[in-house]
């Protein structure tokens, strides 16, 4: 019982507003957070909670569809792109220069702070703990927890929520979604992701209390009202909240 709770208590502290550091201790864009200490080690290999992980992997190994392969596939991509029909039609990336820069620099900003945790922990993926389960997406070399693609997608639809707040349910929803195509595809755990849905939360309101990360979402987030025919926002200065991701 005791690895729910410590799940519990961490998204406890992230819905508490004294977990998150001092403005003057925040470390700037690109670097590194300290996620061995913030987040919960990996179930142990054999581990009732390892089987468990593999169990919900395999199962959905059984079930998926040549579309749901299909969707997974789609969703590889760690930019915009995949979140722009729950914002709305007619929206394509072209039209977007900026809103798709700003995504692709929260991506490596993301992969910076997260990467000593994924080298720390060094993660085996699904398949190469266990030759049963075949991944219909690329299997790749770096580590399995947490997940990368979980930690993006999280703090992605914070940003985007906080551009466009009409459409925050279906951007949190479509985050879900992109964070389950993970399992689905064969190359994460539920651990991983469950991780990652935190690591994204806390990178997100880390940024948000960086001043030229602010204006450089304020900046995308009018393109994007613009394209959407949505009346413009005020501009928020550093610190504004971060919404935990549902």
């Amino acid at each position: 019982m005791r690895r729910p709770v410590s799940w519990l208590f961490l998204l406890f502290l992230l819905a508490s507003p004294l977990s998150l550091p001092a403005a003057e201790s925040v470390p700037a864009p690109g670097q590194a957070i300290d996620f061995t200490r913030l987040l919960p080690p990996p179930p142990a290999p054999g581990s009732v909670a390892d089987r468990e992980d593999r169990a919900v992997v395999q199962a959905w190994q059984q079930r998926r569809t040549p579309e749901m392969e299909a969707q997974a596939q789609s969703d590889a991509a760690r930019t915009a792109q995949p979140f722009l029909p729950a914002l709305g039609p007619g929206l394509s990336p072209e039209k977007l220069p900026l809103t798709m820069a700003f995504f692709e620099t929260l991506r490596k900003d993301a992969d910076t702070m997260l990467g000593e945790a994924k080298a720390h922990w060094n993660r085996p993926r699904p398949p190469q703990a266990d030759p049963d389960i075949r991944p219909s997406l690329r299997l790749p070399h770096n580590a399995s927890y947490p997940s990368g693609h979980s930690t993006y997608a999280t703090a992605a639809a914070v940003m985007l929520a906080g551009m466009v707040p009409e459409r925050a349910t279906e951007i949190y929803d479509r985050a879900e979604a992109y964070r389950l195509n993970r399992i689905i595809g064969g190359v994460h755990y539920p651990s991983d992701i469950a991780a990652g849905r935190i690591a994204g939360t806390v990178i997100a309101a880390t940024l948000l209390e960086n001043g030229e990360f602010v204006e450089s979402m304020c900046a995308a987030g009018a393109e994007l009202r613009q394209n959407l025919g949505l009346a413009p926002r005020p501009c928020p200065g550093p610190g504004i909240a971060a919404k935990p991701a549902n």
